[in-house]
């Protein structure tokens, strides 16, 4: 298959917390056939960070820059993020997703993260949503949180916690997001969010940049942690396709710089895609959008495994 050509643009939502440039890589995958999907014949766009290194990153305070709360506006977001709720829980692709959290590849994955370390009970588990971007400007950001919405609510008990982060979200968005019943986390933690013993994590990330992935799994770069977490989020083999369709072009060379625990992880994890069809429903509700290329991941890695002597 022929390299994707690769057009070099600015961050659409420039921020101080969303600095430099976007590569945008148009990239075609190889024809799946499933018993579930049927074909999967689709060109897609898809974002990746374009940095000189990996940065170092460190956890700071937060605000919203729009600090006041319009409580009008919130009330109409609100009722926006209830009715996407409502029109995706009742979609043919919610009941494929739901169907496929009852399966044993995923189901067995989460009760895996959750086993206590003496093997006699389960902890519960937290949801952690960054990047989920403007749920006030867009319907992509709004899909995403109707999504967590309706997995919390699916995993029920289980859930110990709810989060949510985005360094674009007003106060009125943070309103709307707590009135939702998530936390609002006021530390711009740059994806450094350790996952310890009796943590276990499911991180829901769509559409994030590939270097919020890196620092992720960067600062759980560890058997243990990375056994106690699950990423929600773009495909990380798709990454290492594009890297070696790519060669030696300007955005290959840069992933590989950002994103080495990226590219590193994928020898021992295990995906499970979130999948779509590309039929009315996904058109009508811009699911697409919202989801390509979206990915459950998890991390079946031995103790001893030497991977753990990379430095990424």
């Amino acid at each position: 298959m022929s390299t994707s050509p690769a057009v070099l643009s600015p961050n659409p939502n420039p921020n101080p917390n969303h600095g430099g440039w976007t590569i945008v890589v148009r990239s075609r995958r190889r024809n799946r056939s499933r018993s579930t999907s049927g074909d999967r014949r689709f060109s897609q766009l898809q974002p990746q960070t374009l940095t000189s290194d990996p940065p170092t990153l460190v956890p700071t305070p937060w605000t919203p820059m729009d600090p006041i709360v319009d409580f009008s506006r919130s009330a109409s977001i609100l009722r926006k993020i209830q009715s996407t709720i409502d029109r995706l829980e009742k979609s043919k692709f919610y009941n494929r997703f739901i169907s496929r959290l009852n399966e044993s590849e995923i189901r067995d994955g989460l009760a895996k993260i959750r086993v206590s370390e003496s093997g006699l009970g389960l902890h519960p588990i937290r949801l952690v949503a960054y990047g989920i971007g403007s749920i006030e400007l867009y319907p992509g950001p709004q899909l995403q949180l109707a999504l967590i919405t309706l997995l919390r609510r699916q995993l029920g008990a289980d859930v110990a916690s709810a989060e949510v982060f985005d360094p674009v979200l007003s106060a009125t968005e943070c309103h709307v997001v707590e009135q939702l019943g998530f936390k609002v986390v006021t530390t711009n933690e740059h994806g450094c969010r350790k996952v310890g013993p009796e943590t276990p994590t499911i991180f829901f990330m769509p559409h994030c940049e590939a270097v919020l992935y890196n620092s992720l799994l960067r600062t759980n770069w560890q058997p243990l942690n990375l056994r106690r977490m699950v990423v929600i989020g773009n495909s990380f083999r798709e990454y290492v396709r594009y890297v070696s369709e790519a060669g030696n072009c300007v955005g290959s060379v840069k992933i590989e710089k950002v994103a080495r625990c990226v590219l590193e992880s994928t020898k021992f994890v295990r995906e499970v895609e979130v999948e779509l069809e590309l039929g009315r429903e996904e058109t009508e509700l811009g699911l697409f959008q919202a989801f390509h290329d979206t990915c459950w991941h998890f991390f079946d890695v031995n103790n001893d495994s030497d991977l753990f002597k990379v430095n990424c």
